[in-house]
């Protein structure tokens, strides 16, 4: 029925909302408004946060999504235990995807060019 996507940082400063506040504010608004025929991409949540609280946000999200809603969902994550976790769960298939970086030496990050590599 739709497609709901968290991705990038961004705030809205001049609002009083810092990139944490929006993050979750627009988490909380797929969340109560995704059926079971949306389709979720969500990237790197919790991130700018403490690790456990970090992962703690992002197990509750996916266990409400896989759960709860039980829509398609994308969801990247850099919290390495909640992929262990997940591992067994029948709701859940993982995976990984590497890359390359080129000119990583560079001081300019705008130089570096990244590469998703595909197996």
């Amino acid at each position: 029925d739709r497609l709901f996507t968290r991705l990038g940082a961004s705030d809205h400063i001049l609002k009083g909302e810092s990139t944490f506040f929006v993050e979750l504010s627009e988490t909380s608004t797929i969340l109560q408004h995704s059926t079971k025929h949306s389709l979720v991409l969500l990237d790197e949540l919790g991130r700018g946060t403490a690790t456990f609280d970090g992962t703690a946000i992002a197990w509750a999200v996916v266990r409400r999504l896989a759960y709860g809603i039980q829509c398609r969902t994308m969801f990247s994550t850099h919290y390495h235990a909640l992929v262990d976790e997940l591992s067994d769960n029948p709701l859940v298939r993982l995976g990984h995807m590497s890359c390359m970086v080129e000119n990583e030496e560079e001081e300019d990050q705008s130089k570096e060019t990244i590469t998703f590599l595909y197996k």
